[in-house]
């Protein structure tokens, strides 16, 4: 009786433990932690923070692109696109966050659709500060299945320029794995439009 027990509370924690783990992998198709756009200040990127590590940076065939005005006008929207091409990848993903030249995080992002997620401090698995509320934008769980993304950046009031977009992005074999994924780094500047 007391083997059946101790190998009922045996089953019982391999199911708890190999559950957290299936649902922390599964969790990172909806997007990444904050801080992982390659930015000055941020965590580096999926690639340094050894997660998606068989490779190094920007070692892949794919390419990966932001598409941004080149000017701006203080306080209004407009719109951003990142996306991969020549990717054989079945799933990918991206974050991006905006800088000033003084290495300000600038701007707000909005979301189009239901393929990008603005990055919520209410969201704990992100570890997002209150301070950077709307500034990271990436991919959402429906987002993995596309190899581009569009949305909204609304300019600040004041800034130094040039504004910087740093994007990081994920090209994933699509196995639920982190490993054979390649992790992708690219920038895109834009300034005030001349009054």
């Amino acid at each position: 009786m007391r083997i059946l027990k101790k190998s009922i509370v045996c089953v019982m924690f391999n199911a708890v433990f190999y559950g957290l783990i299936t649902n922390t992998v599964l969790a990172w198709s909806s997007g990444p932690p904050a801080y992982l756009t390659g930015a000055a200040g941020d965590n580096g990127t999926c690639n340094a923070d050894g997660c998606h590590n068989s490779y190094s940076l920007n070692s892949g065939s794919a390419s990966f692109s932001i598409t941004a005005p080149t000017a701006y006008t203080a306080g209004k929207a407009l719109k951003i696109k990142v996306a991969f091409s020549n990717s054989s990848g079945k799933r990918h993903g991206f974050e991006m966050t905006a800088l000033d030249a003084d290495g300000n995080r600038v701007g707000t992002f909005k979301k189009i659709g239901n393929t990008t997620q603005v990055i919520s401090p209410s969201d704990s698995a992100r570890g997002l500060d209150k301070a950077d509320k709307d500034k990271y934008i990436e991919q959402s769980t429906k987002g993995v299945k596309k190899k581009s993304w569009v949305f909204k950046w609304t300019s600040p009031s004041k800034a130094t320029d040039p504004i910087t977009f740093y994007a990081a992005g994920c090209e994933a074999e699509g196995k639920g794995m982190a490993d054979n994924d390649y992790v992708y780094t690219t920038t895109a500047d834009i300034s005030a439009s001349s009054p």
